[in-house]
């Protein structure tokens, strides 16, 4: 085929590869103006190394080489990143050789028709299709899975594979086309296993998620049944007491008014109240943790003050509060200070939170990233430790704030700013 020939077809393998890309990654983060220099830049490093590169097996390696930079413009890890970068070149040899044995009787290595071009790019656009439709519907998530990483040596078998039947000179059509199909659809039922996984993984999270959402309204509804009773109870001694300050102000005993005007607030604050905020979704899953907190550590101090009409749903808050308070409050306890504190508030349409507690230990850090302070297995580390963190960052970046973690003089502090709408009222 010609060199124009050719450079049609990386054209269209670069539509396959966008399929692919936005199948894989969150594209929203990726930016308007990145994405398309990246693949002119991709495309004129591809034919660049098929016009300079006649080895199969070389360019099969250097285009998985520049998919893998590709992948750098979206969001997400680099074993992820290196996974995509080997089933899209994968998938893309398994459909030309497929192709190949099927329609011409001859060496993949060998020099095609136009009608050969063609079938390849048909049968590379079906995978794309079956991949995108029904194997990874939930992998744009950065799910930490257990032995996740070793999906990247399913394409790199299945490629060498190939290569093997490649280069061993068979001449069947029949058992070429079979094994390259059968590979294909061995990868094929592979992903959708996994990806099946970890739909099944986000549905248990979310279930989690709702779960302490209820547990913390439950906890809210009996702290104003009680606030409600206490109420009542005021209400009918309501004279008594009335009485008994007016005896107190006639004596001119003032210091003994106060005292029994302090007893009467206590005794009408709840014992689970701890905030009143007057946002229905802060004060339940607040005055729950709190309720922890006072139990386990012995100094909690808490201030928040935010408008009750915060366009927040509580299943954001539930991610965000819920897995930095459960975080501190654990550490918290381990130490000697037992110390946290935290600070919620709404200035000029952003919400500032801050979360403060002491700890004792070494902090277990990747690189930038904080992990845990608890004990853990080496082994497992990047499979479930600081993932509570990873949602958090989730949470932060879809309302375009910032998060900041340190720690100095065994204190752990946790900034996050959003900017979050008030709802109108």
């Amino acid at each position: 085929m010609t060199v124009l020939g050719n450079t049609v077809f990386h054209i269209a393998e670069l539509y396959i590869v966008f399929r692919y890309m936005h199948s894989f990654f969150d594209t929203v983060r990726a930016g308007n103006r990145r994405e398309p220099a990246a693949y002119v830049l991709y495309l004129a490093a591809v034919s660049l190394a098929d016009a300079l590169t006649g080895a199969m097996l070389a360019r099969f390696v250097a285009e998985t080489f520049f998919l893998y930079l590709l992948a750098q413009i979206y969001h997400g890890k680099q074993g992820k990143k290196l996974l995509a970068a080997l089933l899209v070149q994968g998938m893309n040899l398994f459909c030309e050789t497929l192709a190949v044995y099927m329609l011409y009787d001859c060496s993949v290595d060998g020099e095609y028709g136009r009608e050969m071009y063609y079938a390849i790019f048909l049968f590379m656009y079906v995978g794309e299709r079956v991949m995108e439709k029904f194997c990874v519907r939930n992998i744009k998530e950065d799910m930490a899975l257990k032995h996740w990483d070793l999906l990247i040596f399913l394409p790199v078998i299945s490629a060498v594979m190939v290569f093997v039947l490649i280069t061993s000179g068979m001449k069947s059509r029949y058992v070429g086309s079979a094994v390259a199909a059968g590979i294909i659809c061995l990868n094929l039922i592979v992903f959708y296993i996994c990806d099946e996984l970890v739909g099944a993984y986000i549905k248990l999270k979310e279930s989690a998620l709702v779960t302490r959402q209820l547990e913390s309204y439950s906890n809210q509804l009996n702290v104003v049944m009680q606030s409600e009773e206490r109420v009542r109870g005021l209400r009918h001694d309501l004279k008594h007491h009335m009485s008994e300050i007016r005896l107190l102000a006639d004596q001119g005993r003032t210091g003994e008014i106060a005292e029994y005007i302090d007893n009467m607030q206590t005794d009408l604050l709840s014992g689970g109240e701890h905030i009143s905020s007057g946002n229905a979704d802060i004060d339940s899953l607040v005055n729950l943790m709190l309720e922890r907190a006072k139990r386990e550590l012995e100094n909690v101090r808490c201030h928040v003050c935010v408008p009750k009409e915060l366009d927040m749903p509580a299943f954001d808050w539930n991610i965000i509060l819920g897995n930095l308070l459960d975080n501190a409050i654990e550490a918290a306890g381990k130490s000697e200070e037992r110390l946290l504190q935290i600070r919620i508030q709404y200035q000029r349409g952003m919400l500032f939170i801050e979360i403060q507690n002491s700890y004792s230990g070494e902090l277990v850090k990747s690189g930038d990233r904080y992990l845990s302070t608890k004990e853990y297995d080496r082994a497992d580390e990047s499979q479930v430790h600081g993932l509570g963190i990873r949602n958090v960052r989730r949470i932060v970046e879809k309302y375009d704030g910032s998060m900041e973690i340190r720690d100095k003089d065994g204190m752990f502090v946790v900034r996050i700013m959003m900017y979050v709408p008030v709802q109108p009222v």
